[in-house]
């Protein structure tokens, strides 16, 4: 992963005292809509949401930390901004750009004049925060160009609407959407490139195909042969954009077919197993078993599946 403005830190929880509450978020040329959580610095748990909020930052926004004892993730939606960490130049905060900032880490993040920036913003904490914000995203510095940019938005607008319910479930659920909206974050820091666009309409008209005729295809050689591509060029493209081989994409959609057909068949196992083109029913059962965790008649005793 590519990580830009990234600069050297402790990256544990320094011992600090709960900052003052104008503080906590910016109040120049602001407006926003934010949740509060959890704002004890050091708490306990492995990874847990303090707070968060979406603001829309006018021309004078500005926000200035010598540090901060909360891991934020911020994520521009619209407009545009810049930051600088520590006394580095300052870059540039475009729709799309994902940028991290925390513990120990000198930060300014200013608005632009003319470019009102839309953004959201998560603060978390948690004695392994730094670990596992780091499978998902860089800590600490700023990510360009992230894919997917509507499905990480929704993830961050979803993280801010159960953090406003102010239920008493609110900190539980967000606690467990965080670590939905970083496997999103995951899945989206796909750094386009000069050829991106026809890798990717390679892999939506394969997947396509796959979709579309389960019981048609169950060999990547099958793909291969009727797209034209060779079996390690869709390895490569399927890895990328779906995060798995081909191979166990095909598998995994082959037995989410099997498992319907079961309930809706009675749970006639050779019959379902001949129409997904298994000759060998015990050879389809092994197949169901690594992909469900179940064999296919016990899935039949556990839930029933007469019609």
């Amino acid at each position: 992963m590519d990580i830009i403005g990234s600069t050297p830190l402790a990256l544990g929880m320094p011992r600090a005292t709960t900052p003052k509450a104008q503080e906590l978020i910016a109040t120049r040329d602001v407006q926003g809509e934010y949740y509060f959580l959890d704002l004890r610095p050091r708490g306990t748990g492995a990874l847990r949401v303090a707070f968060g909020g979406r603001e829309r930052c006018g021309e004078n926004y500005l926000v200035q930390r010598q540090t901060f004892p909360f891991i934020t993730l911020e994520y521009v939606e619209a407009g545009q901004g810049r930051i600088s960490y520590g006394d580095a130049e300052a870059l540039p905060l475009l729709p799309g750009t994902l940028f991290t900032h925390g513990p120990g880490q000198k930060v300014m993040i200013q608005g632009l004049a003319g470019r009102k920036m839309v953004k959201h913003f998560v603060c978390l904490i948690g004695y392994r925060a730094a670990d596992v914000v780091r499978q998902y995203a860089p800590v600490f510095g700023l990510k360009p160009n992230l894919g997917l940019q509507a499905d990480v938005g929704e993830a961050f607008d979803l993280l801010g609407r159960e953090g406003r319910r102010h239920t008493p479930f609110a900190k539980t659920i967000c606690n467990h959407l965080i670590y939905y909206a970083l496997q999103k974050i995951g899945e989206a820091t796909v750094q386009p490139g000069r050829n991106d666009s026809a890798a990717r309409g390679k892999y939506l008209r394969c997947k396509a195909l796959i979709d579309e005729n389960p019981p048609g295809i169950s060999t990547l050689r099958d793909v291969c042969t009727r797209m034209g591509i060779e079996a390690s060029g869709l390895c490569r493209i399927f890895k990328r954009y779906q995060g798995i081989s081909p191979y166990q994409y095909i598998l995994r959609r082959r037995m989410s077919l099997a498992a319907q057909e079961l309930i809706h068949t009675g749970g006639l196992i050779k019959e379902v197993a001949e129409r997904l083109g298994y000759a060998d029913p015990y050879h389809f059962s092994r197949v169901f078993k690594s992909v469900h965790g179940i064999s296919p008649a016990r899935f039949i005793r556990n839930y029933d599946t007469k019609p």
